[in-house]
């Protein structure tokens, strides 16, 4: 009997490692139509339709559902790409209308808000945050607050807490910027100094918020209402907008990892994360920042103020923007942006006045988006750059982490069904022990983590899954399933040993 159940054992063995390998190599495969190389290409004509060829390829392997792309040659718009839907229930295509969330990217026009103050003399790079503020005071630290200034804000250089934001449901009551800045809970932490004031880079969301704040005490008006009626309106981004709430019929829906349609978030932190717009609107701020002036037409910013915003404080970063040096001796500005169901990049290179912009609608945007920005540096540079080689080891990992898990689990379910047919695991109420409770709690915990696994997926939406953690979170959860079941038909110690 003991022979008979090695064999199963053995074949289920072969068999589960040759399923791993022939998944592996299926998914190598896949890998590939994100990692095909454009450095043939010689004109934008070309990249135009490399673009067509494969973005629908990479939204179809990636399951984005729409993709909006701007792409300028010479400080002019060359071409504004849409593929996919904006609506998958109204089958509704991406157009140069669509109105996406820029997330993140809000920060770059947020900045050209505080520098048109400081032009006209009412706010100062080198002022202590403190100095502006009435509604709200940074809490207490060991370090010397009035050392947190404005362009430590900008700059992401003043010390500060609060990496980002997950926004808020469209039907609950959003909070105040107090109450967002002072914010404390499981998932939320209040803005403070906890690194000395320009001593290092640290990413803050949160000091944005702040300039947000700024803005309004500076200014007597809302931060949506300065914000349209100096920077938004004179760039004529007339289809843009920092308020909650957006109804616009062109308002695309948002879609989470497994395609699902998610909330469109409102956000309290609008300087931060919240402007919603469409790539052709946000093509003309670009093209105002290429060209030294903030308008052609109105002269939002003066050069040397655009010049300031776009030269580097601390490592890359500059005011609202990054910058970095290309393989060939260029200077790139980019800021990316990454809100739930939203993933966005932007990126220009002042020298040439050429850049691109890149909007999708969906959590897997964020390796979608990726991979065209990456596309577009090789197409520029025509070499492929150090982050693109380190994102494919990390997917490759991923990959080879998911398929181990993937095996592991058929293995382990087969040894389940064989263990069930031969009787040594029988249906928990079939047990007569005093043991019973401990069983039941065993399952429960098992139902209990799988559950918390979905809401988090499903319904949070809070975790990053890009780069094949997808998978990997899908066969965890898969796993937790298959345990739950498994435990309905715990071990029966007394047959194990007859069959012994």
């Amino acid at each position: 009997m003991r022979v008979y159940y090695k064999s199963i054992l053995g074949k289920l063995i072969i068999a589960t490692l040759s399923l791993a390998i022939s998944f592996s190599f299926l998914n190598s495969n896949n890998t590939a139509i994100a990692s095909s190389k454009i450095s043939s290409v010689i004109s934008i004509e070309e990249f135009k339709n490399k673009l067509d060829q494969s973005v629908p390829e990479l939204q179809k392997h990636y399951g984005v559902a729409g993709t909006a792309i701007g792409l300028i040659e010479d400080g002019q718009v060359k071409y504004i790409l849409n593929y996919g839907l904006e609506n998958r229930k109204k089958n509704k295509s991406v157009s140069e209308d669509t109105v996406f969330q820029a997330a993140s990217i809000s920060k770059s026009l947020t900045a050209w808000g505080i520098m048109k103050l400081v032009e006209e003399g009412k706010l100062s790079l080198e002022d202590p945050v403190q100095k502006y503020m009435k509604r709200w005071q940074l809490p207490e630290s060991k370090f010397i607050k009035d050392e947190a200034t404005i362009k430590g804000l900008l700059s992401h250089t003043a010390g500060l807490t609060v990496h980002g934001y997950l926004g808020t449901l469209p039907d609950k009551k959003v909070p105040t910027i107090e109450e967002s800045l002072s914010a404390k809970g499981f998932i939320k932490e209040p803005l403070e100094i906890t690194i000395k004031p320009g001593s290092e880079f640290r990413y803050s969301g949160g000091g944005y918020t702040l300039l947000q704040l700024i803005i309004e005490e500076v200014t007597g008006e809302s931060f949506e209402e300065y914000m349209e009626k100096e920077i938004l309106t004179p760039l004529k981004m007339n289809n843009s907008t920092f308020r909650n709430n957006f109804l616009d019929d062109n308002m695309s829906k948002a879609y989470g990892y497994f395609n699902q349609e998610i909330p469109n978030y409102n956000f309290t932190e609008k300087a931060a994360a919240g402007l919603k717009t469409t790539v052709t609107d946000f093509l003309k701020f670009m093209i105002a920042t290429m060209e030294g002036r903030g308008s052609t037409e109105s002269n939002i910013l003066k050069s040397e103020t655009i010049e300031l915003i776009r030269r580097p404080v601390m490592a890359d970063s500059a005011l609202g923007v990054f910058v970095k040096k290309l393989p060939n001796g260029s200077e790139l500005l980019y800021h990316s942006g990454d809100n739930r169901g939203w993933h966005a990049v932007y990126a220009l290179i002042p020298e040439k006045k050429d850049g691109i912009v890149i909007f999708t609608n969906s959590d897997n945007g964020i390796d979608l988006r990726q991979d065209v920005y990456n596309y577009w540096l090789e197409y520029q540079t025509n070499t492929l750059t150090t982050e693109n080689n380190a994102i494919e080891r990390y997917r490759n990992t991923n990959l080879g982490i998911a398929v181990l898990l993937g095996a592991a689990l058929i293995m382990y379910t087969s040894i389940v069904i064989v263990g069930i047919k031969r009787g040594t695991r029988i249906f928990i109420c079939k047990r007569e022990n005093k043991f019973l409770l401990v069983l039941f709690i065993r399952l429960f915990i098992r139902f209990f983590l799988a559950g918390i696994t979905y809401f988090i997926l499903f319904q949070a939406n809070t975790l990053k899954l890009q780069g094949g953690v997808k998978n990997i979170a899908i066969t965890i959860l898969v796993w937790l399933i298959v345990l739950f079941i498994s435990g309905l038909f715990p071990k029966d110690k007394k047959r194990k040993k007859k069959e012994r």
